[in-house]
């Protein structure tokens, strides 16, 4: 016969899975920094090129940028942007970190409202920080229907930009990108893939 789960057995199952979920994160999430100003964000290791996906307002076309993983601070190269979805692609072949610290993309369509989100990023400089909320709305594109931006009731600050918005699973739903009337906003993940593709594509042509 199998035992009823206590409160406290299924506390400490969320605990023991939202350490691993942030653990495997970490591994996969650098800060970002232009040198320029000082100001930064967060920024998510992308394939095994050394490729970073970050907002595009965190590294401004001309600044100097520099990319922090493992504790080392290192010059990264801007190879792309995409201003209108607040995207940019960096190369710092350097990082330390592993791609593989999030588990794969997940379509904006297949989310539904009230799924629990996770954000991992280096909010008001306190470095790899995991905040926890739910999805609230997909907002769509007026014009194609498409999804455009995930927005979530979750805590994020100055220093989340930049970075990965999760599902339970480790999939990769966004990118975090700013807060409007206290709800996080993030860039769909398949547009951030999109991205990348085109960068990629580019640069190969």
């Amino acid at each position: 016969m199998t035992a009823t789960p206590t409160i406290a057995n299924a506390a400490s199952l969320f605990r023991s899975a939202t350490k691993s979920l942030a653990d495997s994160l970490t591994s996969a999430v650098v800060q970002v920094r232009n040198q320029n100003s000082g100001s930064g964000g967060a920024g998510l290791i992308w394939g095994g090129s050394g490729l970073v996906v970050t907002n595009a307002h965190c590294v401004p076309r001309g600044a100097e940028v520099e990319v922090c993983s493992a504790g080392r601070w290192r010059e990264a190269r801007v190879v792309g942007y995409h201003p209108p979805h607040d995207l940019a692609l960096l190369e710092a072949r350097w990082t330390d970190g592993r791609a593989d610290g999030w588990r794969g993309v997940r379509e904006a369509e297949s989310l539904r409202a009230g799924e629990l989100l996770f954000a991992l990023g280096h909010p008001l400089g306190v470095r790899d920080s995991l905040a926890m909320g739910v999805l609230h709305d997909v907002a769509r594109d007026r014009r194609t229907g498409a999804p455009r931006w995930i927005v979530a009731d979750i805590r994020l600050a100055p220093g989340n930009s930049g970075g990965p918005l999760v599902d339970a699973d480790g999939r990769l739903v966004g990118i975090n990108s700013m807060v409007v009337n206290g709800l996080g906003v993030a860039v769909p993940a398949e547009l951030a893939r999109q991205f990348v593709d085109r960068v990629l594509a580019k640069r190969a042509a």
